[in-house]
């Protein structure tokens, strides 16, 4: 008579003693995802029907904004073709060459091919940029709120210099944040557009940042000490908004190139976020270390995605085109979101929002600490106030203590890569009753 493995797991009971004696501290410690534990709350929302405006999630919705069709063509184009083998660890030749061809076009960034490295999206480059120059107990700089760098920090332990962001500087870190913890920094962590405030930086704000690092490497140079790098996560640079010119570091102070390393991949650009094609341009001379790590994480680019990638970006009129118009659908549903909740605040009632830059999203506060809503429930924290937002008005929204960013401060994420225009308005008319209720 067979047995089943089934037969001799533990009850649940005991299952708690043994993971505890299972895993290692790190993954015992190890938080999941603050955003999909507020998505998956909405999710079970509208499984039972509920009407729900979901702005929750950093994602494209094919329905609101398809991956352009010359790309999917091609991708399947190359699959049918057979072009389904492994690929070299840092990407196909041809593809290296379209990323490096596109960083000289439009960033004024010409290192060549031999800079490039290809992995499964932006994350495992990140990782590999981690990996590359950390070891635990380094400084680790990064401001907040920012997209789940306060995870890494715990995943390198490293030590936290983090550098808390103000709504009058639209939550970027500032020269001033920077100067302070650049001394014990041996990564400095930059995001523009910024996930989850939708903020850039302008040229004038972020060339006396760079000109800080390069005065700091230089004295460590003079020292023999490691220098500080910079890495520079730009996959929103091609969304930005009007009159907003996107900025890189290297085309500002181009002294910096042995210490910049930047990420980018189609992800956002062709709202591509399941295809999985992203690239970290480095110094030339740091490229083999990162072949290497990406080589065995084994985070590599899947071959027909990567072909598609180096046909498309190869054609600079199709892609200025496609962008666009994928702009326009973001510009109008933060457009709608903007001028519905200033009208809010025009009426009285307690919203605020810093107006949009970059990316697909928008910083909104909610300032209802300590008001009591139509049923009676007092609202003391952000999570009170998502909550109410969620089942009151239909409306999802992420705080900002996802992003690290402690403190009960009344500021949330609006994503509207999954918006809808109409169920946009609706929910926020919902907010508009809901609010006036109060």
């Amino acid at each position: 008579m067979s047995r089943s493995p089934a037969a001799f797991l533990p009850s649940p009971e005991a299952a708690l003693a043994l993971t505890e004696r299972s895993l290692s501290p790190l993954a015992l410690g190890m938080e999941d995802s603050k955003i999909r534990a507020v998505a998956s709350e909405v999710w079970a929302l509208q499984a039972q029907g509920a009407e729900v405006c979901n702005l929750t999630i950093g994602d494209f919705t094919p329905a609101q904004f398809p991956v352009p069709k010359a790309f999917m063509d091609r991708l399947v184009v190359e699959a049918q073709a057979g072009q389904t083998n492994y690929t070299p660890s840092d990407g196909i030749p041809e593809l290296k060459k379209a990323i490096a061809d596109q960083c000289a076009r439009e960033l004024g960034i010409d290192y060549g091919p031999e800079s490039v490295v290809v992995g499964a999206g932006a994350r495992p480059l990140m990782w590999a940029t981690y990996m590359a120059f950390l070891k635990p107990g380094d400084g680790f700089a990064y401001g907040v709120p920012s997209w789940n760098t306060n995870y890494y920090e715990y995943l390198f332990q490293c030590r936290g210099l983090v550098m808390i962001g103000k709504p009058e500087a639209r939550f970027l870190p500032t020269v001033e944040q920077v100067e302070a913890v650049l001394p014990e920094a041996r990564i400095l962590v930059l995001n523009s557009p910024l996930n989850p405030t939708g903020t850039a930086y302008r040229p004038e704000e972020l060339e006396p940042v760079c000109q800080a690092l390069l005065a700091e490497n230089q004295r460590r140079e003079r020292d023999g000490r490691p220098p500080c790098m910079l890495m520079y996560d730009q996959v929103y640079w091609t969304l930005t908004g009007p009159g907003i010119s996107h900025c890189h570091p290297l085309a500002l102070v181009p002294e910096l190139a042995p210490y910049v390393i930047y990420l980018d991949a189609i992800s956002k650009s062709l709202a591509a976020t399941g295809l999985r094609v992203g690239w970290a341009v480095v110094p030339p001379h740091l490229q083999k270390a990162f072949k290497s790590v990406i080589g065995h994480m084994g985070g590599f680019a899947p071959r027909p995605e990567q072909r598609a990638t180096a046909w498309y970006l190869a054609q600079p009129e199709l892609v200025l085109a496609d962008r666009a118009a994928m702009n326009v659908g973001i510009r109008e549903r933060l457009g709608l979101l903007v001028e519905t909740i200033e009208a809010m605040r025009d009426e009285g009632l307690p919203v605020e929002l810093i107006r949009p830059e970059g990316g697909i999203y928008l910083a909104v506060r909610f300032d209802l600490h300590g008001r009591r809503t139509a049923d009676g429930t007092n609202l003391e924290t952000n999570d009170d106030i998502r909550r109410f937002l969620l089942h009151t008005a239909g409306l999802a929204v992420v705080p900002f203590q996802a992003f690290g960013l402690e403190g009960d401060t009344g500021w949330f994420r609006i994503s509207v890569g999954a918006a809808d225009p109409a169920k946009v308005v609706a929910g926020l008319e919902r907010v508009r009753t809901a609010l006036k209720a109060m």
